[in-house]
């Protein structure tokens, strides 16, 4: 099946911008860790928080809720603030590159999905 010009241009923008969409694909996958990590310690803190709980050492409770727990829930949040801003730069990637191409973001949403899985598995 022969690509039309309107793909071909997409395509050509996309290959012009493969170090930036090979920057964000890193940060996404950088920033999907840290949520990881920062979900993996919150899990912990309620596991202890919920061991004090049920041994009925409400007070030790009380402060790795208010210490502990607060601080990793925090980290979460924070976490999830940086996978945010690289999905946005994601998307602002995906709209610059449909601009120039004259294209709809949907048109060249697939393209720059399918390059980012590519430097996945370099």
């Amino acid at each position: 099946m022969a690509i039309n010009n309107n793909q071909q241009k997409i395509l050509t923008l996309i290959e012009h911008r493969a170090a930036d969409i090979e920057m964000i694909d890193n940060n996404l996958l950088m920033e999907k860790a840290a949520v990881a990590m920062a979900i993996v310690k919150l899990r912990e803190t309620l596991d202890k928080l919920e061991g004090h709980l049920k041994n009925r050492e409400f007070q030790k409770a009380s402060h790795v809720g208010y210490d502990d727990l607060a601080h990793h829930f925090v980290y979460v949040q924070r976490t999830l603030a940086g996978l945010q801003t690289a999905a946005y730069q994601k998307e602002g990637l995906i709209s610059n590159i449909a601009q120039k191409a004259k294209a709809a973001y949907e048109d060249v949403a697939p393209h720059v999905d399918q390059k980012m899985q590519m430097v996945e598995k370099k």
